[in-house]
């Protein structure tokens, strides 16, 4: 089984899934562009986009965990934590 990153390719997101792999965990990546997307070796690159549900079934496929990274809101638009 494997265990799903969003946001796998940004800055933080690429941390967890390195240290998913040195834990010795199987790790699938949520991208827009699997294809472009650069990742370590092992690293299986699922299509997909949070604002688009119905492409997200095939990536929560036989996973059995989710690390959730993403930094915008429900709108598209960046978070902001201060005036």
């Amino acid at each position: 089984m494997a265990v799903l990153v969003t946001g796998a390719t940004g800055n933080v997101g690429r941390h967890v899934v390195a240290e998913l792999l040195r834990r010795g965990q199987r790790v699938r990546a949520l991208t827009r562009d699997p294809a472009g997307a650069r990742l370590p070796p092992g690293v299986e690159a699922v299509g997909g986009d949070l604002t688009r549900p119905d492409t997200l079934a095939p990536a929560l496929d036989g996973v059995t965990g989710v690390h959730l990274i993403t930094f915008a809101a429900a709108d598209g638009s960046p978070l902001r934590t201060a005036p």
